[in-house]
């Protein structure tokens, strides 16, 4: 996984000075922001409705309802692979950071940055809000509520009722897949680019397992945040294209 980010971030020194093909605009920019003020009012309002378990009310849970391949994050509590999902999810943030400040030209550091920040903004945003509408909405217990093992006080919290879907792997895949479209755009002819991809995928595939490991989430919930997260962190500069 060490060798996945090296490679994130070596490539990412390629072909400094690329003259950008993204472009904001009030148009595009005006309706991502809007959206994502939107769902963040409605997430305000929405968390304020939540409330954690008692005692009395997680004796009184039964069996969970998990079928298929959703039953195998029952019965865990790991917080060293939750550790790890953390750790990998900073790393993928430097690796969408490195890749945005390697391509800003000399000579217009700060126009570049300014349009490689705002979509990297706005990607994150996007996902946070509508990873966030998604979990006020569903309400889906974490494995770990039926597990005895896990501490009492994390059973009991609030956030406990949000497994679906996977923040950590939205926000993940949503960094990873930025950084491969922004870099993949600059280079549409490098003979990198299987690579590049191949690591755009295998740090959120890694995230969603330690997740699953960590007894935080599905299977269900990380393949859904994944596929959420790697969407929106490809469209947002497909949307800035100006060819």
């Amino acid at each position: 996984m060490i060798r996945v980010f090296c490679l994130l971030a070596l490539l990412s020194a390629q072909g400094l000075w690329a003259q950008l093909p993204y472009r904001l605009s009030l148009r595009t920019d005006g309706l991502v922001y809007g959206a994502s003020a939107a769902l963040a009012g409605w997430n305000g309002y929405a968390a304020g409705q939540h409330r954690g378990f008692s005692e009395f009310e997680l004796a009184m849970l039964g069996a969970p309802r998990a079928v298929g391949f959703d039953r195998v994050a029952l019965n865990r509590w790991n917080e060293a692979a939750g550790q790890r999902s953390d750790y990998a999810l900073f790393a993928a943030f430097g690796a969408a950071g490195i890749t945005a400040l390697a391509h800003t030209r000399a000579d217009h550091r700060i126009a570049d940055a300014a349009v490689l920040g705002s979509m990297w903004f706005q990607a994150n945003l996007s996902t946070l809000m509508l990873t966030d509408a998604v979990k006020n909405v569903v309400r889906r217990n974490r494995p770990f509520v039926y597990f005895d093992g896990a501490p009492l006080a994390e059973r009991m919290e609030a956030d406990a009722r949000k497994s679906f879907f996977s923040g950590h792997a939205s926000l993940t895949a949503c960094n990873t897949f930025y950084a491969a479209k922004v870099w993949s755009d600059l280079h549409p002819n490098s003979r990198w680019k299987p690579a590049v991809w191949s690591a755009a995928a295998a740090v959120p595939a890694y995230v969603a397992w330690q997740r699953v490991q960590a007894g935080k989430h599905y299977p269900s919930d990380v393949l859904v945040g994944f596929a959420v997260g790697a969407a929106v962190g490809y469209l947002i500069p497909q949307l800035h294209l100006t060819r």
